[in-house]
């Protein structure tokens, strides 16, 4: 404690550090002390296994497992006939689009089109480590009948599935970094030859999709059809990827407040921020083979918005240049000159091979830091990031978290509602 000497008299004055600051303009926020018994959601998650020995057998670059896909992650309809029209309609009369970068270590491929060179087009691949998608091959793909989409609706027995035909492939670990396939003509490969379209751009009955196409040539050694010129018409094998998004995910979401100066939080709309949305993302465990068939343990992280303006990281990767956007520009917030309506990103952490098999994580461990300064979720004391279900919007920018939710405040202060993030005040301010 430091002492000051004023007219004569010793008088002491502390002096509050930043963590102390937060805690007094939290309880001012939700109208009282934390109490001591919150955890803000977070406790021990389920981690993803698959048989009786609590190992699940994928493997590193493909997962063919799809008899049981639907039960751990949300699987993809097929496409319908009229879609896959107008999808290929629209690649066969736009030369040359410009496209557009997704970022997904976990997704499904689902084929379209099969073009006029499409037979010669083999090894669909993608990302650096050039994973096949198998089972797609000569511009097109096996069909797959027993696709699950999940347990039928009430069901109480995990064997009561819905199952379904598709040519369709789910890839994990893997990158859309780029794609590419391999030229029986001149057998070379081609990673430069596609485009990613996202499916709000060609018709309202693919809104929401994103499809890619690719563009044949050979460089073969003679003139005959071993040598084949590109058109830039992206339209000789087309397929549609989504993001793969775990069943057994939980969200958190990020204040960043700490880090800010914080005489001047406010408690109004416009005002200050309180918004918890500086970063949301998505935890989901998963104890997986990598591509030597030894078991590992995995958080697959989808992030979805960046709403500050600091230097924000999450597993010690940079959100927004995960977006692919400035430091100060905010996504998928509704802020103004931000940028909104960008599809997530998805990475995963290893936390290497598995020795403990009834290892349980915790969401928690999953570090957080803004500028340096680690954003905590502590028992019974004001939080930076706060673990909700998966499902849960998030506050659009500057508009207070208390304004969207009832009862945030009342299970700051007394530990219930556990499920707050249910009582929604007003929708409209939610993104």
């Amino acid at each position: 404690m430091k002492k000051y000497l004023m007219m004569g008299l010793a008088t002491e004055v502390t002096v509050q550090t930043q963590e102390e600051k937060y805690e007094k303009a939290f309880e001012q926020l939700v109208g009282g002390p934390v109490n001591a018994n919150v955890n803000w959601g977070f406790d021990a998650q389920q981690v993803a296994t698959f048989d009786a020995e609590g190992k699940y057998t994928g493997m590193r670059g493909v997962d063919a497992n799809g008899n049981e896909w639907g039960l751990y992650v949300d699987v993809p309809q097929p496409l319908t006939q009229a879609q896959k029209d107008v999808v290929t309609n629209w690649f066969k009369t736009h030369e040359n689009p410009e496209g557009v970068a997704v970022n997904w270590s976990d997704f499904f491929v689902q084929q379209v089109y099969e073009g006029e060179w499409g037979k010669n087009m083999n090894y669909l691949y993608c990302g650096s480590s050039t994973d096949h998608t198998f089972n797609f091959n000569a511009g097109n793909a096996g069909v797959y009948q027993n696709v699950c989409y999940g347990l039928r609706e009430g069901a109480t027995d995990q064997n009561d599935r819905i199952y379904g035909p598709d040519q369709i492939e789910f890839m994990v670990g893997s990158s859309t970094e780029y794609f590419g396939f391999h030229n029986s003509f001149d057998s070379n490969f081609y990673k430069d030859n596609y485009v990613i379209i996202p499916g709000d751009i060609i018709d309202a009955s693919v809104a929401g999709m994103f499809f890619v196409g690719f563009d044949f040539e050979a460089h073969g050694v003679d003139t005959n059809t071993q040598q084949v010129a590109r058109d830039y018409f992206f339209d000789n094998w087309i397929v549609k990827i989504t993001p793969g998004l775990y069943k057994n995910r939980e969200r958190i979401m990020v204040e960043d407040l700490i880090a800010s100066d914080l005489s001047q939080v406010g408690y109004s709309e416009g005002k200050s921020d309180w918004d918890f949305n500086d970063a949301v993302f998505d935890v989901a465990y998963l104890r997986q083979q990598d591509a030597n068939y030894q078991t590992h343990d995995y958080a697959v992280i989808t992030l979805w918005a960046a709403g500050g303006t600091k230097n924000l990281t999450v597993a010690g990767k940079e959100v927004h240049e995960l977006f692919g956007v400035p430091v100060k520009t905010m996504v998928n917030t509704a802020a103004p000159n931000g940028k909104d309506g960008l599809q997530p990103v998805i990475f995963r952490i290893d936390f290497g091979a598995t020795t403990d098999w009834n290892k349980q994580y915790d969401a928690n461990e999953i570090k957080v830091y803004v500028e340096g300064t680690e954003l905590k979720a502590e028992k019974g004391k004001a939080p930076q990031k706060v673990k909700v279900a998966k499902t849960t919007r998030w506050m659009k920018e500057m508009l207070i978290i208390t304004s969207g939710y009832a009862k945030f405040a009342e299970y700051a202060t007394s530990n219930t509602p556990t499920d707050w993030y249910k009582t929604v005040t007003d929708a409209s301010k939610l993104y």
